[in-house]
């Protein structure tokens, strides 16, 4: 078993801001709104720190180094995970399906799901819509009347939602939050606060996103545990809260992603810290975790 740490690849937002510097990053701006802090996607992987491949790129280590993998299943690294600060309104937007973005995109659709770090005071979330058939959608969002289509959720600390592709879904302002979802960069966008007037290259999708959006709305299923946040087709996400000293073992993923929410320790002896993000690659074996430490672990299922 190999520790692969990784270096975040950040994405200046215009709703971002300075929280994530909390983690120990250095913010290249004050308008972060993501760090990509396990990414092997194309032009915006995450960067390898240690070891005999430090400076290269995970996306590099994924395509040249398969065996670090046992080989995995899928042509491009399936996973990615992001620290969100929204600090404003994100847009209001849905994801595509897999066969929807493999036919127009040649990618991967976008599945996700976000861990809530951090949330103030009576935080929401847009979160599905009231729309019963595709024409009365249709119409609800042709006339832009947003506030009889879309639906809020309130969401607190430490809490969690599942975004499937087809949800109609909106981050608002006051949120610290752990995404973890395929590895996709394909968003459409059906509503943005009119912010087109300050930032033209926000385009709005509305045609893709109407094509995508599942009517009506139905809360969405998964399977969960007592260790388990999530399980379904595309990911696994654990969360861990280690105190002391303890082994932990996850024999059917085929390699591990973990990202350190809290606290402070070591993994086989190795330092870790809150901010860390890392891989175990090749042999899973078991590891041992020592000391006061959170985690939230992921895999492809």
């Amino acid at each position: 078993m190999q520790i692969i740490f990784l270096k975040p690849y950040f994405n200046e937002k215009i709703w971002g801001g300075t929280k994530l510097a909390s983690f120990g990053y250095s913010l290249p701006s004050k308008h972060i709104g993501e760090a990509w802090v396990v990414s092997g996607y194309k032009n915006k992987s995450s960067i390898i720190l240690n070891g005999k491949y430090k400076g290269k790129n995970l996306y590099f280590l994924y395509h040249k180094h398969p065996e670090l993998f046992n080989n995995p299943s899928t042509d491009e690294y399936p996973l990615m995970v992001k620290l969100l600060d929204c600090n404003d309104k994100l847009s209001v937007q849905v994801h595509p399906k897999d066969r929807y973005a493999k036919k127009h995109y040649n990618e991967f659709g976008k599945n996700e799901c976000w861990y809530f770090l951090g949330a103030k005071r009576n935080a929401n979330i847009i979160y599905g819509h009231t729309a019963k058939s595709k024409k009365q959608l249709t119409n609800l969002v042709k006339q832009g009347n947003w506030k009889k289509l879309l639906k809020n959720k309130k969401v607190e600390k430490d809490g969690f939602v599942y975004v499937p592709t087809g949800t109609i879904h909106g981050l608002n302002s006051g949120l610290l939050v752990y995404e973890l979802q395929q590895s996709s960069d394909i968003t459409f966008r059906l509503y943005d606060y009119e912010r087109q007037k300050l930032d033209p290259s926000r385009k709005l999708h509305i045609n893709e996103s109407l094509d995508n959006i599942d009517v009506p709305f139905k809360t969405p299923k998964f399977k969960c545990d007592k260790d388990t946040i999530i399980k379904t087709k595309a990911f696994v996400l654990k969360k861990i809260n280690n105190i002391n000293k303890k082994t932990y073992s996850y024999k059917k993923a085929k390699w591990l992603q973990l990202t350190v929410i809290g606290g402070k320790g070591t993994i086989n002896e190795v330092p870790i810290k809150k901010g860390d993000s890392f891989l175990l690659v090749g042999k899973q074996e078991k590891f041992t975790l020592q000391g006061k430490i959170q985690i939230l672990l992921s895999y492809t299922n």
